[in-house]
């Protein structure tokens, strides 16, 4: 039997609040929970304003501070401090931990655990969500042309540095080769998302479920997710006047939290559909395939966002497991994942009579939605977090194989 590994598992974005329940969260967790599981050691070190973290076992937190006075105005990017702060505590940590790989999730500035890891001669994987910098002016707001400069600085130096890099789609993985971020072809894994297909495979007593949500006699589409502004939720909503004059029981329950949920209710008001459009706020992950159970049809909407798709929807894998039939833009990983009238109907962003469309169109048609739903229940299980973890595991000792001090 393989010897247990003792890993340090590095969130150096301060961006990354895990007392909240956005996707990251959920990917931290199930990673880590999926090494444990297999007999590894995981200490998390994370960036995190809040010091408790109650989800979590085994971890630090480091706080983040600005610089005080003005001194912010002309040094903007203190998550270069943090750095420091990192690699202090993470030669601090080793003295009792004695960590055979650091595996850090991309963050801008972070570069402490690279520095860690040539000081301490342990391998280090980056595992990369998406390209950071370029996505800042579509998600927040774009970096000064000083910050822009030293975050690629600080993002090559990383990427050059690290012993492998972990990506989340092929899309990311041409932008980091095309960009000469990594300079070797052999030295990126593409891992996309998953999902806990045990956790979503149960059978619920949906009839029970409706009832208790006054939606038994309800044609229910379901949107889970953060509301965030890279999402076409809005198209989903611009949806619902045209399916209701086709489907007049439809109803749509939109299931999570998050910045654009006013816009998004003021639109559903204006529109004249908010007594069918349910928002339902944030749904503890662990109840949502319990709930996620009652939906005939599951929909992920996707805007152009005038750059590549770079990400790997957790959405996505979860309808599959769930055994829904979907409807999901066709923009990226997605398209990859999803198969067009298989197990999926796939359609165009932004499109709103097309997303329309499709959903009547499942509605009318018991048995495809069936057929669809059986093929999602058998791809889902190319795409479990188990799965994934046993890949990332045989990436460390790979790695940890190669090191001068590696326990193979």
């Amino acid at each position: 039997m393989a010897i247990g590994l003792n890993i340090l598992y590095l969130i150096g974005d301060r961006g990354l609040d895990l007392t909240k329940g956005e996707g990251y969260k959920i990917h931290v967790l199930k990673i880590i929970d999926g090494l444990k599981k297999n007999g590894h050691k995981v200490f998390l070190l994370t960036i995190n304003e809040n010091p408790l973290l109650s989800e979590f076992e085994n971890y630090r937190t480091i706080q983040h501070k600005y610089l005080r006075l003005f001194f912010h105005r002309f040094f903007p990017f203190t998550g270069t401090i943090n750095s420091i702060n990192i690699l202090l505590q993470i030669l601090r940590l080793n003295k009792s931990y004695r960590f055979d790989i650091i595996h850090e999730r991309f963050g801008l500035y972070s570069y402490g655990g690279i520095l860690a890891s040539k000081m301490l001669h342990i391998p280090h994987i980056t595992e990369v969500n998406g390209p950071g910098i370029e996505e800042k002016k579509l998600f927040t707001k774009d970096i000064t042309p000083i910050q822009k400069f030293t975050a690629k600085m600080i993002r090559k130096f990383c990427l050059r540095n690290t012993n492998h890099v972990v990506a989340v789609s092929n899309n990311l993985k041409s932008f980091l080769l095309d960009n000469h971020l990594i300079n070797r072809r052999d030295k990126i894994t593409v891992l996309p998302n998953a999902a806990d297909v045990t956790a979503f495979n149960k059978q619920f007593d949906a009839q029970s479920i409706k009832a208790s949500l006054h939606l038994e006699d309800k044609f229910i589409v379901a949107y889970t997710g953060t509301l965030q502004v890279w999402y076409a939720i809005e198209d989903l909503i611009a949806a619902f006047p045209q399916i209701l004059k086709e489907i007049p029981n439809a109803c749509l329950l939109i299931i999570g939290t998050g910045q654009a949920r006013m816009t998004l209710e003021a639109l559903a008001r204006n529109l004249g559909v908010s007594d069918r459009i349910r928002f339902m706020g944030y749904v503890p992950h662990e109840k949502i395939p319990e709930v996620l159970s009652i939906a005939d049809v599951a929909v992920a909407p996707f805007k152009e966002l005038g750059m590549t798709f770079f990400g790997s929807a957790i959405k996505i894998f979860e309808y599959l497991c769930a055994g829904k039939a979907v409807v999901a833009s066709k923009i990226g990983q997605i398209a990859e994942v999803l198969q067009d009238q298989h197990t999926a109907l796939l359609v165009t962003p932004g499109c709103v009579e097309e997303l329309g469309n499709a959903i009547i169109r499942l509605a009318r048609d018991e048995p495809l939605r069936s057929y669809l739903a059986k093929n999602a229940r058998i791809e889902a299980q190319k795409y479990s977090w188990d799965k994934h973890v046993e890949r990332l595991v045989d990436i460390y000792r790979a790695q940890v194989k190669n090191s001068p001090l590696g326990r193979g």
